[in-house]
């Protein structure tokens, strides 16, 4: 697609990136949680990991996210674990801190929090490595997670950053639009589509990956960087959260072919007015 609208992509794509200072300040709050449970001895380590470590974050919608691997197995209930969490985290930071969903959210005032996600150590699989670790999907059941590989395959298939830009597009989408779809799973479906056909243009790749999505009805697509490469990610917790969020899929894949059907036409007004719909008036114009 012309330079035109692809300017206008990467321009919307580096507005809604992070500071560097905000980034800074997340990191900070991450080491303070860090250094306050390095001599907990329920707590074996810490990995960063999801949107701030692969370069993807929204500013204002995305969260720091830590794997917080946790001593002993699994429990049948993530409730534990997350009782867990609570309880080694510092008490200052607990006025701060919600559980949300599988995870463990301190808030910081003014910018993005921590996610502290619980995990165990995985093992008795063969494909299982140093790094390869238990933590819950969407779903909230335990799923095998190696996430360096994750880090590894998309550094190796983006070179330029335009993989990134994509995830982050999606990203700004979803949180503008609050649809309960899972952030590793949309990466995970980027990845996808980076693997399967060579990128054309932002717009024509976001339209096909939501044309897509709605096709398939937010089916688990595997994970190429689990230790099977073939674990399921699921889109959302429950299968009611998955019908809800149909709607804004379908209605986004509409507003992108509608985008690419104006702009091939010439008329820049509509193009903008349709992609405007889908990210918000910070959209540049055309």
């Amino acid at each position: 697609m012309p330079e035109q609208i692809a300017d206008a992509f990467l321009a919307f794509a580096e507005s809604v990136r992070p500071s560097a200072a905000d980034v800074d300040a997340s990191r900070r709050l991450r080491n303070r949680i860090a250094d306050s449970v390095v001599t907990e001895s329920r707590v074996l380590r810490l990995v960063d990991t999801g949107s701030f470590e692969h370069g993807t974050a929204v500013r204002g919608g995305s969260l720091f996210d830590v794997i917080v691997v946790l001593r002993g197995t699994k429990p049948k209930s993530l409730g534990r674990s997350l009782e867990m969490l609570h309880a080694v985290v510092p008490v200052d930071a607990l006025s701060a801190a919600a559980v949300r969903d599988d995870s463990l959210v301190i808030e910081r005032l003014g910018g993005a929090g921590v996610r502290l996600i619980p995990a165990y150590e995985a093992s008795g699989d063969p494909a299982d490595t140093a790094d390869s670790v238990w933590v819950p999907d969407a779903g909230h059941r335990w799923v095998r997670h190696r996430p360096a590989a994750r880090t590894v395959l998309l550094s190796r298939i983006d070179d330029d950053g335009s993989l990134r830009t994509l995830i982050r597009l999606l990203l700004a989408w979803k949180h503008r639009h609050e649809v309960a779809v899972s952030s590793y799973y949309l990466e995970t479906v980027a990845l996808r589509q980076a693997l399967q056909q060579r990128s054309f243009s932002l717009l024509w790749d976001l339209c096909w990956i939501w044309e897509r999505l709605s096709t398939d009805a937010l089916a688990p697509v595997p994970d190429l960087t689990s230790p099977s490469q073939t674990q399921p990610v699921r889109a959302c917790a429950t299968l009611g959260r998955a019908i809800e969020a149909q709607f804004p899929i379908e209605r986004a894949a509409s507003s992108a072919r509608g985008a690419i059907g104006c702009y091939m036409d010439g008329d820049l007004d509509a193009t903008e007015a349709y992609l405007r719909a889908l990210f918000g008036d910070a959209f540049p114009e055309l």
